[in-house]
């Protein structure tokens, strides 16, 4: 009996580190650098810092080959017609940056797209409320090179440049060999109760507060939301509390052992 209670709580110690650090990791930002990846159209960086509610990119090069020449991505669950707000504050260090937000699925089916221009050393906040145009389940900040000369050659330039108010032409970052810090902080998304759901609203229908230099946008607070982003904890932390939950029941086993 005494190594049966044993073996049972390694197990269960084991079974709470597989599945709080599984947690942990769906929470973190995957990014991308196309140079990193031999491919040199695109940026040359990495992702320096993250958390739940933002991510720092160093480039020491933005490229050419468009927004998605470096990229930092979040896997979210978007539901066609739902209703959703997304907030947060972008800031570029050294140069004029244009980013592009999209949540959309692996055939481009979008759900959301947005064009936020960044002027250099300042922020924009962006407090949205939309209407997903169609089920997704990635939402990626691309923050590569743009110079809107990617039609025909990106699967979605047509698409993404259809939401530049001044067209593909509007969109250029300037110089390929611009090194610049991009900062995401403030991200939040959220999906809207049911009940707060406007029934009369199209499906392209969006509520957005744009604002530049630290200003944080105007929240509704009138409606009740759920939230969709995930967790805050690092793995480190993660498996640490499951070590300590594994202790507290190796030591409940011993105890009733006496």
């Amino acid at each position: 009996m005494k190594s049966l209670k044993k073996i049972a709580a390694v197990v269960a110690t084991l079974a709470l580190t597989v599945g709080m650090t599984a947690n942990c990791f769906a929470a973190s930002w995957q990014s991308y650098f196309g140079v990193n990846e031999a491919w040199f159209e695109g940026a040359e960086g990495k992702l320096s810092s993250q958390s739940a509610t933002g991510w720092t990119a160093d480039m020491k090069t933005i490229g050419w080959g468009g927004c998605w020449g470096a990229q930092v991505k979040q896997s979210v669950k978007v539901k066609k017609g739902e209703e959703y707000t997304i907030k947060y504050t972008l800031s570029s260090s050294k140069c004029d940056k244009w980013v592009f937000v999209k949540i959309a699925d692996k055939k481009e089916n979008f759900a959301y797209g947005k064009w936020v221009k960044i002027k250099k050393g300042k922020s924009v906040s962006v407090n949205e409320t939309f209407k997903a145009t169609a089920d997704s389940d990635t939402l990626t900040f691309g923050i590569g090179g743009e110079f809107g000369d990617r039609k025909g050659i990106d699967k979605d330039a047509t698409k993404r440049y259809s939401y530049a108010s001044g067209g593909a032409a509007s969109l250029n970052d300037g110089d390929p060999t611009y090194s610049t810090t991009v900062k995401c902080t403030g991200f939040s998304f959220e999906g809207k109760s049911a009940a707060s759901t406007e029934t009369n609203s199209t499906d392209t229908n969006t509520n957005t507060n744009t604002n530049t230099t630290g200003s944080t946008g105007t929240t509704n607070n009138n409606t009740t939301s759920t939230t969709v982003a995930t967790g805050d904890f690092s793995p480190m932390a993660c498996g640490a509390a499951a070590i300590l939950a594994g202790v507290a029941l190796v030591v409940f086993a011993r105890k009733r052992e006496a």
